[in-house]
């Protein structure tokens, strides 16, 4: 079975977010609090958005809180927030390719389809993560590789053959 395109977007989004977040899991907790101005908060507050916004984006299309709530008042280990994550990731690739991306869903007063709720996670996920990542260059700290190219490298898909 050929994979979908959507399928490869949501792919890399889960592959970017578990890479970004293990790479911080990685630094020392002070390195948690950098911020720079013009982007979501901390570091720890991005990557902490990043997963509770995909929750919130599964919950809308399923009715399911996936892993235990992420909320802003309560600091979560980095490892739960990759297991969270992981968790999010997989239902999103699963609603891709199960449900019908024009499904009207009406959350509130409001009206979208799957297909713009899954737009805006992967639109969310991109912008967050590159703030994270400016967060720690705009520090002098190295940032991960967590763009497309790489994660077709990374997973055999692209070739890189130099410059």
């Amino acid at each position: 079975m050929a994979t979908s395109v959507l399928d490869h977007v949501l792919q890399h989004n889960a592959w970017a977010n578990k890479t970004l977040l293990e790479f911080c899991d990685g630094l020392e907790p002070a390195a948690l609090d950098l911020s720079v101005p013009g982007t979501y908060g901390t570091l720890y507050l991005t990557l902490q958005h990043i997963v509770g916004g995909e929750q919130f984006y599964i919950r809308l299309l399923t009715g399911e809180v996936l892993g235990a709530p992420v909320r802003k008042t309560e600091r979560r280990t980095l490892e739960d927030l990759v297991a969270i994550s992981e968790l999010t990731s997989a239902r999103a690739i699963a609603i891709a390719a199960r449900d019908d991306a024009d499904r009207v869903i009406a959350p509130g007063d409001d009206q979208t389809t799957v297909g713009i709720v899954l737009a805006q996670l992967i639109h969310h996920g991109n912008e967050h993560r590159a703030q994270a990542t400016t967060i720690l260059g705009a520090h002098g700290r190295t940032t991960p590789k967590i763009g497309a190219w790489t994660y077709g490298i990374v997973n055999g898909i692209s070739r890189n053959d130099g410059d």
